[in-house]
């Protein structure tokens, strides 16, 4: 007999199949109309076009599930139904309102249906727009969300195939072998969700994916234009409707991508906006591909060359976007992702392959069919032309795109390279190193080609009308070089390179833009190159000129949890203890630990930390702020906490701060008694941290020479070497001593100064572990502390701003394309 579980909600989960299912079914049924009308267009108008009407009807219904999809979902999570896997997995009651959402995409489900979702809208935009290449792009659109609701059907085949994941299984379906879910009333043990990942609950994560995904799905609408040219064998009709959509696509993608950056500023502890973290690599090289794409679209429509080139960097671009998820969803990158998913995707890892081979094959295919018919133009490019150089851009990137994709894809082939050649591949040891060091020349020629290449022209270019030009922007760009790298102390030959290319792409395209333009709705290029030329230049400064001032000047090894002796011992370097009310010297601030607070309602602690900055002579203070860096205990049952930065900014420059050690609250320390003494296992080198101080272990001595002792025959003795250092540094050594005499023990304590109060016993050795068990007694309580680590980064807003211009010109450009299109149907509608 079935169980009857007491308290399910069992309906949004059955209209959550229902409207999945429709959805995979509409879609299909989309893609078959439409290849239908296609088919038909020539031979029979009335029947492509009953075809034509059933496609767009059974995409529409489907745009209608996917929507329906995602609220059935949504009201799951919001009325907190944890009798449902995902809404379990991903959320809990504690959570606020606002991050509900991010519980949306948290998971596998949750993304892939976001992504159908923008694919859906902008299907919906092309059947109204899409006009003589509507029923060929959408059949590659409807072919592609048919792709991605397999994604969540979580149906089973024979031979244990299975095709998705369900958002909507149950939790004892999950967990079936649970004994749990054996009981009748299981939800009644079932009260909260394991919550949000904290790294999540930021508002930056409620709108970045949205934004991040919206650039992902319109990736697809050139990639389909272009199938659609290449189906159709028409090389004129696709170029309007692409260029605008990669322009779109562009600028929402790029603004995604620093979006992310944005975040991990804010939210995640490495210190920058970039890590070349694999999940960043993976949004950026689909990002490449297009801008190489669209600048040799540019490159044929105004002279008739590079198509071929252009329709490859577009099928790249859209297959480096499914091999990216491939990356970051499968599990294949493991530990070389700080955020990319590792257990709940390896169940899409052929589901993802068979897809990238789809695309692929769609893509490659039908050119390699069109090759001989594609219009080819003989004769080479001038040298002094813009197409040339617009060329060798595009190339650049199109390899800077591959460079990057192949290093990240190190887990994924260096078995197969291990396996024929016998060599082993690591990843690099400093993977921001590997990356700078050779995107850097990338930066420096294209900085360099994207504002020059503004004042050629296509087909031949008057070099004499320009050269006047050129001098006197050089001229000012090797002014300003010298001035911006004396002040901020830019050296290395490359770094004073990229410094001058940056500077000479601003200054171009400010003179091509004022110069050459003038209309403001013209100046989309010149826009988004000079906000290039920034981007760069505030990514030049920010990296080499970003300055730890968290020195560590006490002396004494702070312990942070590192494995790697290296990086442990540079981070002790570059943290700071802060004990609670006591000023300690940072930079030109004096910053003080003020406490911390915590509520019921945020499961965070805030801690409250000063800064002021004093006048040397007077004392008096100049300037005062506070930072309040908080931290998450234990997320989701993990060791350790998350620490969430807090900055202080300026226009010419952010503080960034951020916890990296917290003290045990004064609640736990509340039955410890002072006249006791309290144990502590310590290995050589390791640090003790006191109310007033700390202290470091040194190791054994076995050679005591200490008036305190009197050796005797037959005695064993060992003495605890440990510095004690206060606030102001080091202040003295202590040894007690540990004595086996006639078979019994006896100790010898040592004291400390008044400075720091405390009596040291060596308690015990512990030969099998190499320790010393240090028995401390203190004068006082422990007082509270935090260890803080602080950067200043300068000029971090040319980041953002450059960003925002560049992404502002992608936009301006894409609405030039368009109103370029209305006007010139008004001008032939007049004649």
């Amino acid at each position: 007999m079935q169980t009857q579980f007491i308290g399910e909600h069992l309906l949004p989960g059955q209209l959550g199949h229902f409207f999945t299912l429709l959805s995979f079914i509409a879609s299909l049924l989309s893609c078959y109309s439409y290849f239908q009308s296609v088919r038909y267009e020539h031979k029979n108008k009335d029947l492509s076009n009953t075809w034509l009407t059933i496609a767009r009807n059974s995409f529409i219904i489907h745009t209608a599930a996917i929507i329906a999809i995602f609220f059935t979902l949504y009201y799951i999570i919001t009325h907190h139904l944890f009798e449902y896997h995902y809404a379990w997995a991903h959320s809990d009651k504690s959570l606020n309102t606002k991050y509900l959402l991010s519980c949306f995409w948290e998971g596998q489900q949750g993304s892939f249906l976001l992504w159908a979702f923008w694919h859906s809208i902008l299907g919906i935009v092309v059947i109204f727009t899409g006009k003589g290449l509507e029923a060929r792009a959408m059949t590659v659109i409807a072919l592609v969300q048919a792709c991605l609701a397999t994604s969540v059907l979580g149906i089973y085949l024979p031979g244990e195939v299975q095709i998705g994941t369900s958002p909507f299984i149950l939790l004892r379906e999950q967990m079936q072998n649970a004994p749990i879910f054996q009981q009748a009333n299981y939800l009644s043990m079932v009260t909260d969700g394991n919550g949000l990942n904290v790294l999540l609950q930021n508002y930056w994560m409620v709108i970045h994916p949205p934004i991040l995904f919206l650039g992902f799905a319109s990736t697809l609408i050139p990639f389909a234009f272009i199938v659609a040219a290449l189906w159709k064998g028409d090389y004129t009709e696709f170029i309007k409707p692409t260029l605008a959509w990669s322009l779109f696509s562009g600028g929402i993608l790029g603004l995604g991508i620093m979006m992310g950056g944005a975040w991990a500023y804010e939210s995640l502890n490495f210190g920058g906006y970039w890590a070349w973290d694999p999940v960043e690599n993976a949004s950026l090289v689909p990002w490449m591909f297009l801008v190489a794409a669209l600048h040799t679209l540019v490159i044929f429509r105004a002279t008739g060359r590079s198509l071929m080139i252009t329709f490859f960097f577009y099928v790249l671009c859209y297959v480096a976007i499914w091999y990216s998820t491939f990356l970051t969803r499968t599990g294949v990158l493991g530990d070389t992702s700080v955020h990319a998913f590792t257990g709940e995707g390896k169940s899409m890892y052929w589901h993802l392959i068979i897809v990238i081979f789809i695309v692929g094959i769609l893509g490659f295919s039908l050119i390699s069919y069109r090759r001989k018919t594609m219009p080819i133009i003989k004769t080479e490019e001038g040298l002094w032309t813009r197409e040339f150089w617009m060329f060798i851009g595009s190339f650049l990137l199109m390899l800077a795109a591959v460079q990057i994709s192949i290093s990240t894809s190190l887990p994924v082939w260096a078995p197969l390279a291990k396996w024929v050649s016998g060599k082993s591949f690591a990843p690099p040891v400093d993977p921001v190193a590997h990356y700078n060091n050779i995107q850097i020349w990338v930066a420096i020629i294209v900085t360099l080609l994207s504002s020059s290449a503004l004042f050629l022209k296509f087909k031949t270019t008057n070099l004499s009308s320009i050269g006047k030009k050129f001098a006197l922007m050089a001229a000012v760009s090797v002014v300003l070089s010298i001035l911006i790298g004396w002040s901020q102390q830019i050296e290395g030959s490359q770094y004073v390179l990229l410094l001058f290319c940056s500077i000479f792409s601003i200054v171009a395209s400010a003179f091509y833009a004022f110069g050459n333009q003038k209309s403001l709705i013209k100046m989309g290029p010149s826009l988004s190159h000079f906000g290039f030329g920034i981007l760069v230049l505030g990514i030049l400064i920010t990296g080499r000129k970003k300055e730890v001032i968290s020195l560590n000047t006490l002396g004494g090894f702070i312990p942070l949890g590192k494995t790697d002796m290296k990086e442990a011992i540079k981070e002790s370097q570059e943290n700071v203890l802060l004990y609670q009310d006591i000023p300690v010297a940072m930079n030109d601030y004096w910053a003080t630990y003020k406490g911390d607070s915590s509520s019921t309602e945020d499961p965070r602690s805030f801690y409250k930390v000063q800064f002021e900055r004093k006048n040397s002579a007077t004392n008096e203070v100049l300037e005062h702020f506070l930072l309040y860096p908080d931290v998450f205990m234990n997320m989701k049952g993990e060791k350790g906490f998350s620490a969430n930065p807090s900055s202080k900014h300026y226009w010419n420059k952010d503080i960034f701060t951020y916890v990296s050690s917290v003290s045990a609250k004064t609640d736990d320390l509340s039955s410890v008694s002072l006249d006791t003494f309290r144990s502590f296992k310590l290995a050589k080198g390791d640090t003790l941290f006191l109310s007033k101080g700390f202290m470091v272990f040194q190791g054994f001595n076995t050679n005591i020479k200490d008036k305190r002792y009197t050796q005797e025959a037959n005695d064993i003795a060992v003495g605890a070497l440990l510095d004690i250092f206060n606030l102001e540094g080091k202040i003295n050594s202590v040894q007690p001593i540990y004595i086996i005499r006639d078979k019994a023990v006896n100790q010898i304590d040592d004291t400390t100064t008044e400075s720091v109060g405390a009596i040291v016993r060596l308690g015990k050795i512990i030969p099998e572990e190499n320790k010393a068990e240090i028995q401390i007694k203190e004068i006082e309580q422990v007082k509270p502390y935090i260890v803080l680590k602080a950067i200043l980064f300068p000029h971090i807003n040319l980041v953002w701003g450059g960003t925002i211009l560049m992404i502002l010109g992608f936009l301006l450009s894409m609405w030039r394309a368009i109103t370029k299109k209305k006007e010139a149907k008004q001008s032939s509608e007049a004649a």
